[in-house]
């Protein structure tokens, strides 16, 4: 039988979403679909389940899965899972990119924020202080400056089509080049350090994986010197301590940052997003991992989850497969 094990809460009417699933794909043989109720369920649907939708699993959960052949993460990282031990197993591994405009606009939202100084401007006003023309004090026109996006995939192609369109110049940065639509110079990364030091904004998009940890070092902001850094990629592919000085000392004149080093252990549960105090700066905007995650992105990444589950069912080939590369 065709089981299902559903690890997060969905969203959505899973029932509807499958219906409209096997549809879509031509599909007419039943799925079930089981949602653990508690710890003991859990085991139970790890046990009997052939696919799984989660954003996670544990080694000793895999040890559980009898017949699990395919995981579907309903988001874009993949960072939690051990992908060499998956492959091991002959477990594939899948997610879902259907957030790419959501994280693209976003990050364009930041940038302007950096520009045009929205978040100081704010602070200050409340306490009476005057920014702007009162102050002397120019925001910044981004027509015309260049912009280098780090990680052209679905996310920095849709944010290079958004910067395009306030005439900026883009350069792209990726593991192999190749011509990227709206991107006007694609570089290597091994060339990542040329690449920076000629753009006014950077913007992360990159994976973790074995080969991106860390690789966002001083090095980096030494290049970009009195220019602006954004990362709404994963946090540890920058170096916190780098950044951090970098701030400190206005080697880079400001940044924005969206994903972190330190997260809560539970929903709403106090914690700072680092060891180090960026929250005592004030030539940064800290906004809480949320550029992914609008209604409209989240109910299409658990539809493409769905839909993808259905074709791996009648055995055709999967979107948005994980490779040992870790994307």
């Amino acid at each position: 039988m065709n089981k299902v094990g559903i690890l997060l809460p969905p969203p959505i009417d899973l029932s509807v979403a499958f219906e409209s699933a096997k549809k879509a794909e031509g599909f007419n043989d039943e799925i079930v679909f089981r949602i653990p109720r508690n710890d003991s369920e859990r085991v139970e649907v790890l046990g009997e389940s052939l696919v799984l939708i989660t954003g996670d699993i544990t080694k000793n959960e895999l040890d559980v899965c009898r017949h699990l052949e395919f995981i579907q993460v309903p988001f874009a990282g993949v960072d939690n899972f051990d992908i060499k031990e998956l492959l091991s197993r002959k477990i594939m591994l899948a997610n879902v990119h259907a957030n790419a405009t959501a994280v693209a606009e976003y990050s364009m939202g930041l940038l302007l924020v950096l520009a045009k100084g929205f978040v100081q401007s704010d602070r200050d006003l409340r306490k009476g202080y005057w920014h702007g023309w009162m102050g002397k004090e120019f925001n910044i026109e981004i027509q015309g400056k260049t912009l280098c996006i780090i990680g052209v995939g679905n996310i920095g192609k849709k944010l290079a089509y958004f910067a395009k369109a306030f005439g900026m110049h883009v350069i792209g940065v990726k593991r192999a080049p190749e011509v990227v639509e709206n991107v006007d110079e694609v570089y290597e990364t091994k060339d990542l350090l040329k690449a920076v030091s000629r753009a006014d904004f950077v913007v992360s998009i990159l994976p973790l994986t074995d080969e991106t940890k860390g690789l966002i070092n001083r090095d980096v902001f030494n290049a970009m010197k009195d220019k602006y850094f954004i990362n709404v990629g994963r946090g540890p592919v920058v170096s916190e301590e780098d950044l951090f000085v970098a701030l400190k000392n206005r080697v880079i004149r400001g940044a924005a940052i969206d994903t972190w080093w330190n997260y809560p252990e539970k929903p709403m549960q106090f914690a700072y997003p680092s060891k180090y105090p960026f929250h005592a700066l004030d030539n940064i905007v800290m906004v809480a991992h949320a550029a992914g995650f609008s209604a409209d992105s989240v109910r299409r990444n658990w539809e493409d989850s769905v839909r993808n589950v259905v074709r791996f069912f009648q055995g055709k080939e999967l979107e948005n497969v994980v490779t040992e590369k870790g994307y």
